[in-house]
């Protein structure tokens, strides 16, 4: 039986274009939360409410706080009605009892289409570090570990599409 107990850290979160170029370093960032809505289903003489998943998730709404945001960008950033087309690579460091682990760390890619719907100007203090705050709205996850050809989750909202390498989830 595979061992387990071990732990993954975050320690970078580089921010891509869909070509490839490092727009910068994220200081934090919230997927979108997958949440499917259920329906209720209740019927006399039943023991208890069932509730199974609908093939409808709630909105796929995350946020990004970039630690610095190139100046350039901001402007087709800021824009709502105008999708870009971001890659997230989260570096995973893995520990086990016998300390870092490299053979098991990883790096998960996010791949997104998003609109940002809302930035919120922060607090400008001297020498402090420069933060944007953005909230955004997603039309497209695609989530896979790097070097490997598998799938972990693929959401497409236009392309209603919701699974991974082992299929769609609705048949």
């Amino acid at each position: 039986m595979a061992d387990y107990r071990r732990y993954g850290q975050s320690v970078q979160f580089e921010v891509y274009l869909e070509d490839n170029s490092l727009v910068g370093i994220a200081k934090g960032f919230q997927l979108p939360a997958i949440k499917w809505k259920t329906v209720t289903i209740e019927t006399l003489g039943q023991v208890a409410v069932y509730e199974p998943p609908s093939r409808v998730l709630e909105a796929l709404n995350g946020s990004l706080t970039m630690s610095f945001f190139e100046p350039e960008l901001m402007a087709d950033f800021f824009n709502p009605t105008k999708s870009q087309k971001l890659q997230f690579h989260q570096y995973v460091d893995v520990s086990n009892e016998d300390g870092y682990d490299a053979e098991r760390s990883f790096t998960r890619i996010s791949i997104l289409t998003m609109r940002f719907t809302g930035y919120e100007h922060q607090e400008v203090s001297l020498g402090e570090n420069e933060e944007v705050p953005l909230d955004f709205f997603c039309s497209r996850l695609v989530q896979r570990i790097h070097d490997s050809d598998k799938t972990l989750l693929e959401i497409d909202v236009f392309g209603n599409k919701a699974g991974n390498s082992s299929g769609a989830f609705w048949s």
